[in-house]
């Protein structure tokens, strides 16, 4: 068939706002009935691919055909995060203004890497970011940066901790030098498994990974972290950074960050609580003693994609110190500079994406 298309290629307005309606039609209707269908997908493995053709269509087709596909084929196909019985890993909560905030995002199509690029997502996103810092009652000092997953909020953490410990890693690297003696991470036996990614990416390696011991309660052991940092460092290493975690995966476990953060402030070690998960509790101030001492880390990362009825994929980073994150990661190309660099906060300097979506 022969799509009707507008000046720029696009559907016309008028099909669009049809289709748009009927779009919000059925996503209306599943949150209206998540709870008939079963939690998990109970299609065999293969069989939605098997359902689909093995090669592309020669031409287009009518999105009303499309809309039928994705309630015969993709809906069976859904594993529903949603739904009220689901207790996989960990919460998530989207929500129909989450929708429509992704629904700006698509529209706007935003590359949110320098102010000028994107006015409108660098301030929202400072401003939003400062709301849910005054909500959780961190000091006003933490300034929050935008990723899109916990890992990723973490990688960057750990890569601004390996720069302040002096080894000039981002001008020298590390591959090649006899002057970098085997860098520690520390976490607890629980810790989520992108810990230990992170130290594979950032060529720190595994061995770098130091686990501690827990307790009966699966919290980190203090007394064993101070012992492992004075052996590690009468063995010559150099630690340089503790992931303590509020909220484990496996058992939402706390490990006792004052106790920690005391650790870590003896021994000059950057110290990054994973949040991600239980994070948003300590908007409720009954539960805020779980917290203690979070208020004294470096780099804090929590996900509003976890009971913030926030879309996946949306983690914040929090730093005591953005500046040190600018360090690790700052990188201005002669077509990215602007009048305005002096005076703005570019998005683009905080990590290893130039490009960033619209914050929702």
């Amino acid at each position: 068939m022969t799509l009707n298309l507008s000046k720029t290629g696009d559907i016309p307005p008028d099909e669009f706002r049809k289709y748009g309606y009927a779009v919000v039609d059925m996503i209306a209707n599943y949150f209206e009935r998540i709870e008939d269908f079963p939690v998990l997908s109970q299609i065999e493995p293969g069989s939605l691919k098997e359902s689909l053709p093995s090669s592309p269509p020669a031409a287009g087709e009518d999105f009303g055909a499309v809309l039928n596909d994705v309630d015969k084929l993709i809906l069976p196909a859904v594993t529903h995060w949603n739904h009220p019985n689901f207790h996989g890993l960990f919460a998530t909560s989207t929500s129909g203004i989450g929708v429509f905030g992704e629904m700006f995002a698509a529209a706007f199509d935003m590359k949110a890497m320098l102010w000028r690029t994107s006015p409108a997502s660098t301030e929202l996103e400072d401003v939003v970011l400062d709301w849910l810092r005054q909500m959780l009652d961190l000091p006003e000092r933490f300034e929050g940066i935008i990723y899109d997953t916990a890992s990723v909020s973490t990688m960057h953490a750990i890569a601004a901790a390996r720069e302040r410990a002096g080894f000039k890693v981002r001008e020298e690297g590390m591959s090649g030098r006899d002057d970098v003696p085997l860098l520690r991470v520390y976490a607890s036996e629980h810790v989520h498994s992108s810990i230990d990614k992170c130290v594979i990416t950032l060529g720190l390696g595994l061995k770098s990974l130091r686990k501690i011991e827990c307790n009966g309660r699966f919290e980190m052991i203090p007394e064993k972290l101070a012992d492992a940092i004075r052996d590690d460092i009468a063995d010559g290493f150099v630690p340089i950074c503790v992931v303590p975690t509020i909220g484990t995966t496996s058992t939402s476990s706390v490990d006792p960050v004052n106790a920690i953060a005391d650790i870590c402030k003896r021994n000059n070690i950057w110290l990054h609580v994973d949040a991600a998960y239980a994070g948003s509790v300590a908007i409720v101030p009954e539960m805020r003693h779980l917290f203690k001492g979070w208020e004294r880390a470096d780099s804090i990362v929590l996900n509003p994609h976890k009971w913030l009825f926030t879309p996946f994929d949306l983690s914040v980073l929090y730093c005591r110190d953005l500046g040190q994150l600018k360090d690790a990661f700052s990188l201005v190309a002669e077509y990215l500079k602007t009048n305005e660099e002096p005076s703005v906060k570019n998005g683009m300097d905080f990590g290893i994406q130039l490009g960033r979506r619209f914050a929702h």
